[in-house]
């Protein structure tokens, strides 16, 4: 067997056996990967609170022929904080959740981990409002993934002349006030097509930089969400669940 380095965050822990763990973690070179941690739910264990989701940490693995097999981890964060807070957890688990769905074996995924971190400790700042730090990070995950929806005018006629603007999410983007009668497009304010640009067109860093008004933000919210879940497919139920904290 030999030795691996690698750095990432567990997103998801399984009980094996009566000590060990199967654990999933999204690592920057080796994209999400399976690995199994044994003896670390004995009592003392050094690696125990590495080994648990949310845990990010530097990572030295065995590469067995079939599976990965930890050796040690270094704990770099582990957002305590956010384990300690039922609405924070909710919100996280989702971001995790996501990252889960789009990120592979083999296929780096430094990028969706870097958009993760800057999510995660936005979260702990609590200046800061959650369900906008969560639609953030998911349009910044979409895009990554090639969604990237058209902002730069109407995605039909190409003006950028536009006086009342639409999102259309049958042609995954902007579209004007002619172009909309034959879409299926939906009135946005000028905030939230503000918002849907600065996202798009800023780092990783600075896309969390930023607030909306309430009203701003649920329209912005309504469109992202639609849009996340018919790119990827899938309906994230834990966004319902945070209507109810």
């Amino acid at each position: 067997m030999s030795y691996v380095k690698t750095r990432g965050i567990v997103v998801r822990e399984v009980k094996a056996g009566d000590c060990d763990k199967i654990l999933t973690i999204v690592t920057e070179d080796l994209g999400k990967i399976s690995v199994s941690a044994r003896g670390v739910r004995r009592n003392r264990n050094r690696y125990s609170a590495g080994t648990q989701v949310f845990s990010y940490c530097d990572w030295v693995l065995y590469k067995g022929k079939n599976t990965y097999i930890l050796n040690t981890c270094d704990i770099i964060s582990s957002f305590y904080e956010i384990r300690e807070d039922m609405a924070l957890l909710t919100y996280a688990a989702h971001m995790l959740h996501l990252i889960n769905d789009i990120t592979y074996e083999n296929q780096p995924a430094k990028e969706p981990l870097k958009v993760l971190m800057y999510a995660l400790n936005s979260l702990l700042n609590k200046d800061r409002t959650p369900d906008l730090i969560i639609r953030v990070y998911a349009l910044k995950m979409v895009q990554l993934m090639g969604f990237e929806p058209h902002v730069l005018g109407c995605h039909l006629c190409g003006t950028r002349e536009i006086n009342d603007i639409f999102f259309s999410f049958e042609q995954c983007g902007f579209v004007c006030e002619q172009c909309q009668k034959e879409n299926d497009a939906i009135p946005i304010k000028t905030g939230t097509a503000k918002a849907l640009i600065y996202v798009l067109c800023a780092s990783s860093r600075e896309a969390f930089g930023f607030e909306l008004s309430p009203e701003v933000l649920k329209n912005f919210s309504a469109v992202v969400d639609r849009y996340v879940d018919e790119r990827l497919d899938k309906k994230y139920s834990k966004m319902s669940f945070l209507q109810e904290i």
